[in-house]
């Protein structure tokens, strides 16, 4: 009995052993390559969301200043002649609330930009009331920009009033040649700096951007990025007598502004295999502007 336990050949011979390897490779491999490809459909809808996201802040700040271009006066926009250049007739050279600039090339990138004046940035309050016909008034600061350069001497006050200042580093402003205030303004009304913000394209270590440059800032211009890998920028415009062109002839008869947008994603996709494999949205919007309506008689 002993004998035959000894000589027992039940087992695993070598080749079903190799037969066990190879389907268990197949196996490993089948569910490698789903694995991978999960990954990767993970990773390209990751990267396309980031870049909706993107796109939408990108296009979302440009409609809100956009928007208010003209901002800081009565919206007595007659014939297109809107009140800021009115009261200062040009603010640091623009002489129009909507400057465009089309088929502009900036490191390469062929787009379109454009330059728009508003009382953007509220930099302080009136520390007490003053009335018609004063030449100076007092402000307290909310932060640290002054009016304390030549490109910072356009004052609004509660968005109603423009009024052109002698720079000062301090906290009394005196009207410029001997100006008056049109009306009386009460404590704590906010006072704004009247500036141009302009918004375009350019290349940032190898990515196409999209930038907001602060025009002057220091004498000179700011550029920060608002969004990255914006490929293309276009802007057109509608006219007050509701005509849509890509250069306004005449930029104060600028009712609306259509911009176009297209931004791509950070990543290629290795399965697509057109466009370089990037995967790419094109938001288009329409901006009415509100404050370069005609003025009703």
């Amino acid at each position: 009995m002993n004998k035959r336990l000894f000589k027992s050949t039940a087992g695993v011979t070598l080749i079903e052993l190799l037969i066990a390897l190879v389907v268990s490779a197949i196996l490993v491999a089948g569910i490698y390559r789903v694995f991978i490809h999960q990954q990767r459909t993970y990773r390209t809808q990751e990267d396309v969301a980031d870049m909706q996201q993107n796109v939408r802040v990108a296009i979302n700040r440009m409609i809100r200043e956009i928007r208010m271009a003209g901002f800081g006066g009565k919206n007595e926009n007659t014939n297109g002649n809107n009140d800021i250049i009115n009261v200062f007739g040009n603010v640091n050279t623009f002489t129009s609330i909507i400057n465009p600039a089309n088929d502009v090339t900036v490191d390469g990138i062929i787009h379109d930009q454009i330059t728009l004046l508003a009382a953007y940035d509220q930099i302080a309050t009136l520390e007490e009331d003053v009335v018609a016909g004063s030449n100076s008034f007092k402000v307290n600061f909310t932060g640290n920009t002054r009016f304390d350069q030549p490109w910072r001497k356009y004052v609004c006050i509660n968005g109603r009033n423009s009024y052109a200042i002698i720079p000062a580093g301090g906290d009394t402003l005196t009207l410029e040649g001997g100006g008056t205030l049109n009306e009386n303004h009460s404590a704590g009304e906010p006072v704004f700096l009247v500036r141009a913000i302009r918004y375009g394209l350019r290349m940032d270590n190898g990515t196409s951007v999209l930038f907001r440059d602060l025009y002057p800032a220091t004498g000179g211009s700011q550029r920060v990025t608002v969004a990255e890998n914006i490929e293309a920028l276009q802007f057109r415009y509608v006219l007050a007598d509701s005509s849509e062109v890509d250069t306004p002839g005449d930029p104060r008869q600028v009712r609306g502004v259509r911009v176009t947008l297209t931004a791509r994603t950070q990543m290629s996709d290795p399965e697509l295999k057109t466009g370089g494999g990037f995967r790419r949205r094109t938001l288009v919007t329409y901006i009415d502007l509100r404050n370069l309506r005609d003025e009703t008689p």
